[in-house]
């Protein structure tokens, strides 16, 4: 999963205020990805919005009234991101991929700029916008499609906590610069992946496929176990007590192989490793050896195949801002 960097985004340092419906439709496609947003409350209505990039995240705190936003076909651009919703105040309802789902304060919901989505704002609201390339999100592709305008709630003590992690982000925004910002950004994706992961497993307890359960065993596993150096199929299907041939299967229809995802799962670790401000000390053989590559040559190569970018050129980019 590649590493893309957030495409140039007009990022407003000072809250900036729109008036009319249109003046909302040109700052949010320039601060998002282009949108169409319409209201039948166009006298009244008014939207604000400041964001801030911290690291692989763009961070938008918004104050609208009623409205709908829609990302319609024939829109999409670039390489693709994931926005996240947390409703602050106010209720919105989120709709793709044939699932809708209404927000209330502290609820969360993850969406694809990459497809068609609709939100609705039937009320004045606040919400904090989190937008990040795909690449970035610590999950398979088709475990994120399973998430698409699911509502993550606070009623849920992880959901929960998580959504006070980042409803304090909201109200500190002018922390979200240089290093700090960085490593804020960081362990928002860290705290969003750990909700992701909350739901995926909820849907598999409630998945009367043996298959998904046996997959997302096998998943956290190899997660658990990612430093191990004998982490091969046959180790793989041995802790699980099934067959090597099982286990490519399950592999094969997630479109993938075990030896693919073991090294996407280690390359992203070492990314990163890479690029946290912690780790500038630690040499980059011995963050690749500490992941599974013990040859740094080998490593050097892969690295660079997957993010475009060689190891020590993606750390000096990353310290760099």
């Amino acid at each position: 999963m590649a590493s893309t960097p957030l495409p140039p985004r007009s990022a407003p340092a000072e809250p900036v205020l729109a008036e009319t419906i249109q003046d909302w439709t040109r700052l949010a496609s320039q601060s998002f990805v282009p949108l169409r947003c319409t209201t039948t409350a166009r006298r009244t209505f008014r939207a604000s919005l400041v964001a801030r990039d911290a690291g692989n995240l763009h961070v938008t705190h918004m104050r609208v009234g009623p409205h709908a936003v829609e990302r319609v076909p024939g829109t999409a651009d670039g390489e693709g991101c994931f926005k996240v919703n947390l409703q602050l105040e106010g209720r919105c309802s989120v709709e793709q991929a044939g699932r809708r789902s209404v927000l209330a304060p502290g609820d969360l919901a993850l969406y694809d700029t990459s497809a068609p989505y609709r939100l609705e704002f039937t009320e004045d609201a606040r919400l904090l916008v989190l937008m990040f390339p795909h690449g970035v999100l610590d999950l398979p592709p088709a475990a994120a499609g399973q998430l698409r305008a699911a509502r993550l709630g606070s009623e849920t003590a992880v959901h929960g906590m998580v959504s006070s992690f980042l409803a304090s982000m909201a109200e500190r925004m002018d922390a979200l610069t240089g290093m700090n910002g960085q490593r804020l950004g960081n362990s928002a994706l860290d705290l969003l992946t750990t909700s992701f992961n909350l739901e995926l497993d909820d849907q598999v307890a409630a998945s009367a496929h043996e298959a998904d359960r046996l997959r997302a065993t096998v998943h956290d596993w190899v997660e658990a176990n990612l430093s191990r150096p004998d982490l091969d199929p046959t180790t793989i299907a041995r802790a699980h007590f099934i067959s090597v041939r099982r286990l490519h299967q399950l592999f094969h229809e997630e479109g993938t192989t075990v030896s693919a995802w073991v090294r996407t799962r280690r390359l992203e670790r070492c990314r990163r490793a890479l690029e946290d401000p912690v780790s500038v000390g630690v040499p980059v053989g011995r963050i690749a050896a500490r992941w599974g590559f013990p040859d740094a040559a080998h490593f050097s190569r892969v690295y660079k195949a997957a993010y475009g970018v060689s190891p020590s050129e993606a750390r000096a980019r990353a310290l760099t801002g």
